[in-house]
């Protein structure tokens, strides 16, 4: 069975990461690696790894815990983990999410089945309930499972690691915006398809890491932003052509709709 390794670069917000390590931890069925890398974070966050660690290396986790001694962005801190790691698929998690039991299962089949080079589950941003949100998971992907569109996911980023050999990791230039979207661009180039599929389901906190500005302050949007533009000579909103037109927002309301009865 080919091995999963998750990668979660964290910064403070000791809350979502201790939510999120308990997710993991409960909820895997075939991951057995994690590396958490500790961005200089200022407050708990130490201690709740320190904590977790032992019950991970317990039920057979390989657990490393990468501490930096300044904050080194999103991008670094993410390479830093996939150095670290071992598994045939490479798992990127945002630590403001909680999964579905049998998340990794549900994605490693879906990611085989599509033949892709990268999947990422749905996502919900609701309020948090998780009585509710397991309700919701099996509701949900017994509606969906099987389906998917072309959609890149980037609170929850499945890949195979081949395809990250293929086309490079994430580049460090970038401090904590648009590194993702720079990979995105290398993937389309490439030739490499990745999907959002309805075989999985996650919470995501809305605006949860971003939401905070002394973690992303305005000028790192703008300096990713203009690292983008050198880089690639276009704007990144062209990625999303015609996105406040009307067609565009009519197909958006009707995902709405879509969204409100469970359908992918």
């Amino acid at each position: 069975m080919p091995q999963i390794s998750i990668v979660i670069p964290v910064f403070n917000q000791s809350h979502f990461t201790r939510r999120c390590l308990r997710c993991l931890l409960d909820h895997s069925e075939q991951a057995r690696e994690i590396a958490v890398i500790d961005n200089h974070s200022t407050d708990d966050t130490a201690a709740v790894l320190r904590e977790l660690q032992p019950e991970f290396e317990k039920r057979g986790w390989k657990f490393h815990i990468l501490t930096n001694g300044e904050n080194r962005g999103f991008g670094r801190a993410c390479n830093q983990g996939i150095r670290a790691t071992q598994g045939d698929y490479v798992v990127i998690l945002n630590n403001d999410t909680w999964l579905m039991p049998g998340w990794d299962r549900a994605l490693a089949g879906a990611l085989e089945k599509l033949g892709a080079a990268m999947v990422g589950p749905y996502y919900y941003e609701k309020g948090f309930d998780e009585k509710s949100l397991r309700a919701r998971a099996r509701r949900f992907t017994w509606l969906n499972r099987g389906k998917s569109r072309e959609f890149w996911v980037p609170m929850l980023m499945f890949f195979r690691r081949a395809a990250l050999d293929q086309v490079g990791i994430f580049d460090e230039r970038y401090f904590v915006s648009f590194e993702e979207i720079d990979l995105r661009v290398r993937f389309d180039r490439a030739g490499l398809k990745y999907y959002m599929v309805g075989d999985c389901l996650i919470w995501h906190a809305v605006k949860g890491t971003r939401g905070d500005a002394k973690l992303v302050p305005s000028s790192h949007e703008l300096e990713g932003r203009k690292l983008f533009i050198e880089k690639w000579n276009f704007d990144p909103d062209d990625l999303r052509p015609g996105y406040h037109r009307w067609p565009a927002r009519l197909k958006r309301r009707w995902q709405r709709i879509k969204n409100s009865l469970d359908l992918f």
